[in-house]
């Protein structure tokens, strides 16, 4: 019944008259095909947890870093090239307890690009979510670094209570 309906519908002479089954047809014939224009883009999450190095501090401080690089390994396999779009940054930040006056800086730079980095003030021993760079060019080879600055005095050598670490939104 459906093909002789479709045969009907391709004849020579253009059928106008939609009444009664045909119109079902045209209808979910018509459903299929239409492009529903919704894109389902789900998020997508990067964790990575790092130990901030040990700082050796001077009369006038040192830094400790944590550096996490995002390489191709941590990107769905076929998406290379695919733009990506930043939704947001998780992090969790230690601190160096025995060390004073610390302050911390989450860091990102752009894909292959560690000569711009672009850094926001969060704080030692907390988490948070940072929004800062969403406008930024995101995907494989982009970074962060959380940043820990102390003051000389306290201990010579600063060592981290525990680990850093970032939770990478995005989406395709």
């Amino acid at each position: 019944m459906i093909m002789a309906l479709i045969s009907a519908s391709l004849s020579s002479k253009p059928r106008y008259d939609l009444s009664g089954g045909s119109y079902l047809v045209f209808l979910l014939i018509g459903m299929t095909f239409y492009p529903s224009g919704a894109v389902n883009a789900e998020e997508k999450m990067i964790s990575k947890t790092v130990t901030p190095t040990v700082i050796n501090v001077i009369s006038i401080g040192g830094t400790g870093l944590a550096i996490f690089s995002l390489s191709p390994t941590d990107f769905p396999a076929g998406s290379f090239g695919v733009p990506k779009q930043l939704l947001g940054i998780d992090w969790s930040t230690t601190s160096y307890p025995e060390n004073i006056k610390e302050s911390v800086e989450l860091c990102y730079s752009r894909p292959y690009n560690t000569a711009q980095r672009t850094c926001v003030p969060i704080w030692p021993g907390s988490s948070g979510t940072s929004a800062d760079f969403n406008d930024q060019p995101f995907g494989q080879g982009a970074g962060l670094t959380i940043k820990h600055h102390v003051l000389g005095g306290g201990a010579r050598l600063g060592y981290p209570a525990g680990s850093d670490t970032v939770t990478v939104r995005y989406r395709d």
